[in-house]
């Protein structure tokens, strides 16, 4: 391998001479970051991501992709503890990383994991009821054996983040195909929401309402009490929500559910 050198000389500094060095071995070979879980193989980070510009009623205007490594929900994510065996776990079930994230930071932030109280079992980073969580991770489970060994089995696992979120991948997996039944193409972090929220039905209506509708009229059959429970005012649009849950999301709004 030959390599190129320009210097300037002491004297004059105008002056650049060319100076070549042969390098028999070529330079040394960089190192690839990966993070590697027992059992589930190599996984290697996002490098783009895709952005979508909304007007104030919430209708995309422009979008386009970037190059930054990863997004900044799969940052916060990557900063737990347990912040890279989630991705992995996604990744398993075909899910992306990314969307995985997104999820966690709107549902707890990916730091404040709620425990259950006043009657419900919604806990978790993920915020999953224990019947969503033993339904999905089983089916997560019977797709990929595998995870068997990298999770925290029993009931304990409700409250270990690495175990739920492949409980939550899985019930995004099953939000994004219900969602490609119903039209949606390529379903993203931000489609999956309505599913992740207020189950199938509701998901599929958000996902195909107008920007303009209320939130009420887009879920007719979710009491208006639920609404407020989930920060939602009796005026506010479909398109209000979504700006709102995608300025939480940030740049993984936009990603897609599904690694393929």
């Amino acid at each position: 391998m030959t390599i190129v050198l320009l210097t300037c000389g002491i004297m004059s500094p105008a002056v650049v001479n060319a100076q070549t060095i042969n390098v028999p071995a070529g330079l040394p070979a960089h190192v690839n970051a990966t993070y590697q879980e027992l059992g589930l193989g190599e996984w290697t980070p996002d490098t783009t991501s895709t952005t979508q510009t909304m007007n104030g009623s919430g209708t995309v205007t422009s979008s386009g992709t970037t190059g930054v490594s990863d997004s900044d929900a799969l940052q916060t994510m990557y900063q737990q503890s347990w912040g890279y065996e989630a991705p992995q776990n996604a990744q398993a079930l075909g899910v992306n990383p990314s969307a995985l994230a997104a999820t966690c930071v709107v549902e707890s932030g990916c730091t404040n994991l709620y425990t259950a109280g006043n009657g419900n079992t919604i806990t978790g980073a993920f915020q999953m009821s224990d019947g969503t969580y033993n339904e999905a991770l089983q089916q997560a489970l019977a797709s990929n054996p595998e995870l068997a060994s990298t999770i925290t089995s029993g009931t304990a696992g409700q409250q270990d983040p690495a175990t739920q979120a492949v409980a939550a991948a899985q019930y995004l997996k099953d939000a994004a195909t219900s969602l490609q039944s119903a039209g949606i193409a390529t379903p993203t972090a931000l489609d999956a929401r309505g599913y992740y929220n207020f189950g199938p039905t509701g998901g599929t209506q958000l996902a195909q309402a107008d920007a303009s509708t209320l939130m009420s009229d887009a879920l007719p059959s979710v009491s208006q009490s639920t609404l407020a429970k989930n920060g939602i005012t009796s005026t506010e649009t479909v398109g209000e929500w979504r700006a709102a849950v995608a300025a939480k999301m940030g740049s993984a709004a936009y990603q897609p559910v599904l690694t393929s």
